[in-house]
């Protein structure tokens, strides 16, 4: 055993780790594929902690680190220069999860760091931004902390014993959770490597490759100062690659004035270039989030139009993430946008005019922005020949398809061992990047060389078998599926027709279909005939003495 380097081997409780990265003596490099955990993950290792269950290992890299403002998370914290800080080479995900859901606050907009345990029904769950936390749902960075937990139950004199006893259950269990951690000390990277290599990995596990040439090619400040480390931390946020050119209209945004000035003399200094990308960074995964969640746009190559990031960037930067009036406001915007042009003078003067729309009051600019859209939509159809996403319209189709919440039709295996069983919703992060990326045509034909545009397509990754087969069974022993194929807009006229061989009659009956499904979702996202001004309580929020003294004479 002479000359092999034992790893230093010990427990840290999750508490610990906060604190740790909080010291700054926890660093992540920023690796080439960012943070990939669902909200889901988050739950089940939360759950997994409850439990007393085992969540897998930690293997650090005990090195020097420069002063540096680093992120974990939602979180940034002023990190001092550490001679020996533990640099994660295996563990990121666990480790991001559990100091991002422990920092987490009201505030927080990431979905898989707003964890949350609902004492009624004796589970972990996470919730939106967009969505206020029931009262019983206790949030785990209150479990974490113990003067905040008792404000929490003082504030809920109604909880049960019961409910108190869970409090106790879960508070204890995050405090004093175990987890193994071994550590390497020094330059023996051979060590490290044949470690890294015999590990078992908790969770998706990231390429070896990855990993060291991440430790190795780091940039020593990790918070964005460029554009390219721009765009590697909003690719964190999976929701695609964000284009150079919309990162620099986002920073030139939220800085306000003139979107295309000169990009090159906009700075006055390092400080100042590192604020202005902080800020943008910040804004975009705000904007990212209202995409998602209340604008139904799942993923960057489904937005309509590019131009709705910086104005939405500017508008956060500005007022903070839309809510309540705005928030339906901008929806129809983008939504209205996406079916009448909302660039029809061109990008860069629409980009310029769409973000001086942004000042002074968030409901008046959402409206100004709708004022700034041509007119019409209000008799638009889908055309159902456009499935390519380098139009606005065959988007549009992509997203009226997505509405219906497809479900995987059969099991997919991903190459990176990631495995998800038929019933999956089709739209989760992952199974949309497989999808979308390097396909302009990303949906399936269900009869090869069928044509028809839409009516033979479905939004489906792709598998070994064909469409046809999976939406009439595929050999299981049930036969046709028809709860999966009716959420690919297949009823079971039309599978029969499919499954008889009458495809002209097949096609035309999902023609009028889809057609009613997508006309319907932009309806529902536009609202075309309804008054687009303050709500009408705003009305009445006026000075009391507003109407003079007419009532009186």
């Amino acid at each position: 055993m002479a000359g092999v380097t034992q790893p230093k081997v010990s427990r840290v409780a999750p508490p610990q780790l906060v604190d740790w990265a909080r010291e700054g003596r926890i660093r992540i490099p920023p690796f080439q594929r960012p943070y990939r955990w669902e909200a889901s993950d988050a739950e089940r290792l939360f759950d997994s902690i409850l439990r007393g269950y085992p969540i897998g290992n930690l293997l650090m890299w005990r090195k020097p680190a420069p002063a540096a403002e680093v992120s974990i998370g939602e979180t940034s914290f002023d990190a001092p220069e550490q001679p020996a800080a533990l640099w994660v080479v295996d563990g990121q995900q666990r480790l991001t999860t559990l100091v991002g859901a422990l920092t987490g606050s009201e505030e927080t907009v990431d979905r898989r760091f707003r964890i949350f345990y609902d004492l009624r029904e004796e589970k972990f769950l996470s919730s939106p931004h967009s969505h206020r936390p029931r009262e019983h749902w206790l949030p785990v960075w209150v479990a974490a902390d113990n003067r905040r937990l008792l404000a929490w139950q003082r504030a809920r004199p109604w909880l049960s014993d019961h409910e108190f006893e869970l409090c106790d259950a879960v508070t204890t269990a995050i405090r004093t959770y175990e987890i193994p951690m071994y550590e390497i000390e020094g330059d023996d990277e051979k060590a490290l490597r044949e470690i890294f290599d015999r590990m078992n990995t908790f969770g998706k596990a990231l390429k070896r490759a990855e990993i060291f040439q991440a430790l190795h090619s780091a940039p020593l400040d990790v918070q964005p100062s460029d554009l390219d480390t721009l765009r590697v931390r909003a690719a964190g946020f999976r929701f695609g690659d964000f284009s150079q050119q919309v990162l620099m209209q986002s920073v030139m945004a939220v800085r306000g004035g003139k979107v295309d000035r000169d990009f090159r003399q906009e700075f006055r200094d390092d400080a100042d270039r590192q604020d202005a990308f902080a800020r943008t960074e910040k804004a975009l995964r705000v904007v990212v989030d209202f995409l998602r969640t209340e604008a139904g746009i799942p993923h960057l190559r489904l937005l309509p139009y590019a131009l709705f990031t910086p104005v939405l960037t500017r508008f956060v930067a500005l007022f903070g993430r839309p809510d309540e009036r705005s928030a339906e406001l901008l929806r129809r915007w983008i939504w209205r946008g996406a079916v009448v042009g909302a660039a029809p003078q061109g990008n860069t003067v629409a980009l310029r005019r769409n973000a001086t729309a942004v000042a002074d009051d968030p409901v008046a600019s959402a409206g100004r922005l709708l004022a700034l859209l041509p007119p019409g939509g209000e008799s638009w159809r889908p055309d159902l020949t456009q499935t390519a996403l380098n139009r606005a319209q065959g988007r549009i189709n992509v997203l009226g398809l997505l509405s219906a919440r497809p479900v995987l039709l059969t099991d997919l295996d991903q190459a990176d061992g990631d495995h998800y069983p038929r019933g999956t919703r089709v739209d989760q992060p992952e199974l949309l990047q497989t999808m979308l990326d390097g396909h302009e045509r990303p949906l399936r034909e269900i009869m090869p060389g069928g044509g028809r545009g839409l009516a033979n397509r479905i939004a489906h990754p792709v598998g070994t078998e064909s469409v046809g087969s999976l939406l009439l069974g595929g050999g299981n022993e049930s036969g046709a599926d028809e709860s999966g194929a009716a959420s690919h807009c297949v009823d079971d006229t039309a599978l029969a027709l499919l499954a008889r061989g009458d495809h002209e009659r097949f096609l035309k009956r999902r023609e009028i279909a889809l057609t009613q499904l997508i006309s319907g979702h932009v309806q529902r996202m536009a609202l075309w005939g309804f008054a687009d001004g303050p709500e009408i309580e705003a009305w009445f929020d006026q000075p009391d003495d507003i109407w003079g003294d007419h009532d009186a004479a």
